[in-house]
């Protein structure tokens, strides 16, 4: 038999060989993804923010990959059951999950059984966008402000009722801080989603909520609803005249309600950079921009980073304001 003039370098060649065949067949799988439709899971009912934002992203994506993309709800919990659902689900790397703040902060310290790690179960492939809570009312209650709220549940005591989209929910979390801060009596009641919650103030069964602004937008701009106070850092584009949470004398209530995408866990590599390529080419087409900031979203694109870093930051006040809200989840 003849020898290899080469000897040394053959295991060598085969790691080279080797290395550049993954290479070709992950450049083939992400020019060839997707092979079938893409589907998001969102973690709330049709019709709320999450709903509303997910589809006009699920439309621009669809153009953009040239295949369908189709939006499925599935709701409860505060995102708790979708976020178990899709982490338990067979792996399927075209099957992506809208997050919200909650679903990856707020349930850790809300459900003693969550059904989901999010920083175990999920691969993340950046933020999509954000948007403030605004705090309405009734226009037949007679407070124009957090403070008159205040003082009408004072002295209305045990008569005084809000709604929100599920307990634990960024909307309960943030009443019962306020009750706690002004002092007041409150009564909690949960719907099961965002449009539910808000029906329920349109029909007087309760006299305010607090909750994402582009659902409730145009009912504030119809006079169906007054707006007393937005809870984002600055006050928002979309409604100028309305103050801050910390402008009307209550800063702990300030927050931001944020959405992202992420991905099962044992999606491939590759898939997750197309997918954030794809996310931030969109985010920053200006028609789309100005298409969220129309219905009161923000874009936020960036790195898969991005997300990991938000869902963290807001841990551990959140964790507080649980404890201070003695909320827990069903």
């Amino acid at each position: 038999m003849t020898a290899h003039p080469f000897p040394r370098l053959r295991p060598a060649l085969k790691g080279f060989l080797l290395a550049l065949a993954l290479l070709a067949c992950g450049g083939v799988q992400a020019q060839s993804w997707p092979s079938r439709p893409v589907r998001i899971l969102v973690p709330y009912p049709a019709g709320g923010s999450t709903d509303i934002l997910t589809r006009l992203f699920a439309q621009r994506l669809s153009e953009s990959l040239s295949r369908p993309v189709v939006v499925e709800n599935r709701g409860g919990a505060s995102g708790g059951v979708a976020g178990s659902y899709f982490a338990k689900a067979a792996p399927d790397d075209c099957y992506f999950l809208v997050v919200s703040l909650p679903m990856m902060s707020v349930n850790l310290y809300l459900y003693p059984k969550l059904g989901y790690d999010p920083d175990a179960d999920f691969l993340p492939i950046g933020l999509i966008a954000q948007t403030p809570n605004v705090v309405v009312v009734s226009p037949s209650l007679p407070v124009r402000s957090l403070k008159e709220l205040a003082e009408y549940g004072k002295a209305h005591p045990g008569k005084l009722s809000y709604s929100s989209s599920s307990v634990g929910s960024a909307g309960h979390l943030l009443n019962e801080l306020f009750k706690a801060s002004a002092g007041i009596d409150l009564l909690h009641v949960p719907y099961r989603g965002n449009n539910p919650s808000m029906q329920a103030l349109l029909a007087g069964d309760v006299q305010f909520t607090t909750d994402n602004l582009p659902q409730l937008l145009p009912q504030i701009r119809t006079g169906r609803l007054r707006a007393l106070a937005v809870t984002s850092p600055a006050r928002w584009f979309q409604l100028p005249e309305v103050p801050t949470v910390a402008e009307s004398g209550y800063p702990g209530m300030t927050t931001t309600a944020w959405f992202g995408l992420v991905a099962q866990a044992k999606t491939p590599p590759d898939v997750i950079t197309r997918m954030n390529r794809e996310l931030v080419a969109i985010l920053k087409a200006p028609d789309f921009v100005a298409k969220l900031r129309e219905v009161s979203f923000e874009a936020l694109p960036g790195a898969p980073e991005d997300l990991v870093t938000a869902s963290r930051k807001e841990r551990e006040s959140w964790k507080k304001v649980v404890e201070i809200s003695g909320a827990k989840g069903e």
